[in-house]
């Protein structure tokens, strides 16, 4: 906020200076307001003397309008890279914050690893049921957005032991495998299997390779969006083929958010 008062500040100061200094001109020079004003904005941008002033009150009010324009330009300047810096460092502190949620440690928990959009979906509908959950994601975008909302996360690699361990995997009792890709999320099962070969660990497969590869390496549930999705659509599709009011149908989507 005082970064922001700052700017407005340097900028208001700029074209006061600006108009007070053209009218001076303007009437010692005895030239147009307008052609003063332009030779003042001139002046400021590119240090360069448009008209030559040519009485000593002139020349003094032009050399008082450059430095005191100039020094507006740098306090302006200034107020703006510290506003940057500003949202940085709330950034960290956020980041701070998000720390301390990472040290709280949870047991019989469910770990979520990758927020994308079946990572979400899930979250969602086990938040229904349970409150001992805890998400790992990698963007640190998303993750203080998640922050922002109060969620437990931690930011990091699924993929890393260490990042696991502060997850506190050894207690979990449930972890879902969400990432991007097949090889990731066969080895994220592989890996928390043997750190905790107690808990039920779910994943996503992209293709049919991959689920039983997944099965293979300790995953208890697989799942392929794609194919739940098609057979969604596929059921709804049979459904209003057999009904003969249409309206029944539609009366059981769900309400847009």
């Amino acid at each position: 906020m005082t970064s922001r008062r700052g700017i407005l500040g340097g900028v208001t100061f700029f074209i006061t200076i600006s108009f007070i200094s053209a009218f001076f001109i303007s009437y010692f020079e005895n030239i147009t307001f307008r052609e003063s004003l332009y030779s003042v904005f001139i002046m400021f941008t590119t240090v360069d003397l448009l008209y030559v002033p040519q009485t000593p009150m002139g020349r003094a009010i032009t050399l008082i309008t450059l430095y005191m324009g100039m020094g507006a330009v740098l306090y302006t300047v200034t107020s703006v890279a510290s506003m940057i810096i500003e949202g940085r460092t709330n950034m960290i502190i956020r980041g701070i914050k998000g720390g301390i949620i990472r040290m709280k440690k949870e047991k019989n928990h469910i770990i979520i690893c990758g927020y994308g959009m079946t990572g979400r979906y899930t979250l969602e509908t086990l938040k229904k049921d349970t409150k001992k959950y805890l998400i790992i994601e990698q963007d640190p975008e998303l993750v203080l957005k998640l922050i922002d909302k109060g969620e437990s996360v931690i930011q990091g690699n699924a993929l890393d032991p260490h990042v696991l361990e502060k997850a506190n995997i050894t207690k979990a009792r449930v972890l879902v495998s969400c990432l991007k890709e097949n090889s990731d999320n066969i080895y994220l099962v592989m890996t928390s299997s043997d750190m905790n070969p107690n808990m039920i660990i779910a994943a996503k497969a992209n293709d049919e390779e991959a689920v039983s590869r997944l099965h293979k390496v300790g995953a208890h549930i697989v799942v392929m969006p794609e194919v739940v999705g098609g057979k969604q659509l596929a059921s709804a599709i049979l459904e209003m083929e057999k009904s003969d009011d249409l309206s029944a149908i539609s009366s059981k989507k769900p309400p847009l958010k």
